[in-house]
């Protein structure tokens, strides 16, 4: 008898799912098919750095690896005036080594740029022309002949920093100077070229510690001879700049 009721419900077409068990059947659904996940739609996988490290520990290392900026300027120099007295060595191919005393006068355009004027004084040295009349048979009028130099020097100061002293941070700045002048003196008229560099170490909002070395090339004339001069001389000296407020 049962194998005649499952003959006929496959001939009238009987709905799939459906099973003899005993005199009932019961309903199987399909199985639905698995669904397809995405690429874009799986979970995230968590970063090493919230693996292994805090987040307090994160923020410690983005504090050291954050960049600084600039350092500002404690002395400011665009539209003020400097006004310097010097003092140093100064050294010649031709005469000995001697002192040279001078002043400047400086407009700062910028912070980097400026225009300055100076004016130094020194002497030939007595020693050395003493020799050149010895070998010559020639005497020299003036064995203590002055020498005057005017400068006219476009300085630029393209470095400007921090450096410690003791306990004590100091500012400083790095300048190059460029420029000619004109020489006044019994062996020596005429025009000069000017080239050096120095440095600036400042004190306050107004004065500043100033060093600096520059060459100056000229002709000269000493016993009917010409020579092409390269003298040098070191300064070091008090810088004013006015007014006394940045």
């Amino acid at each position: 008898m049962k194998r005649w009721v499952v003959l006929l419900a496959l001939l009238i077409g009987a709905p799939r799912g459906w099973a003899d068990h005993g005199d009932r059947a019961i309903d199987k659904p399909d199985t639905p098919a698995p669904k397809r996940v995405e690429p874009d739609e799986l979970p995230a996988t968590p970063r090493t750095t919230e693996m292994c490290i805090d987040q307090e520990i994160a923020d410690r290392l983005a504090i050291k690896r954050k960049r600084r900026g600039a350092v500002d300027r404690l002395f400011v120099k665009q539209h003020r005036h400097e006004i310097s007295i010097n003092g140093g060595y100064y050294a010649s191919d031709l005469l000995s080594g001697t002192y040279i005393a001078g002043g400047s006068y400086a407009y700062h355009m910028t912070d980097e740029t400026a225009l300055e004027f100076a004016g130094w004084w020194t002497h030939a040295n007595a020693d050395i022309i003493r020799a050149l009349e010895d070998k010559r048979g020639v005497v020299l009028t003036d064995t203590y002949a002055q020498m005057i130099f005017a400068e006219s020097l476009l300085v630029w100061s393209p470095v400007y920093g921090k450096l410690r002293l003791g306990g004590t941070i100091v500012h400083f700045d790095l300048h190059v100077d460029i420029g000619v002048g004109v020489i006044d003196s019994k062996t020596s008229r005429g025009a000069a070229g000017v080239l050096g560099f120095g440095m600036r170490l400042f004190a306050g909002q107004s004065f500043a510690f100033r060093i600096d070395a520059r060459n100056r090339t000229f002709r000269q004339d000493l016993l009917d001879e010409r020579f092409q001069e390269n003298d040098s001389a070191d300064t070091a000296g008090l810088n004013e700049i006015l007014p006394y407020q940045n």
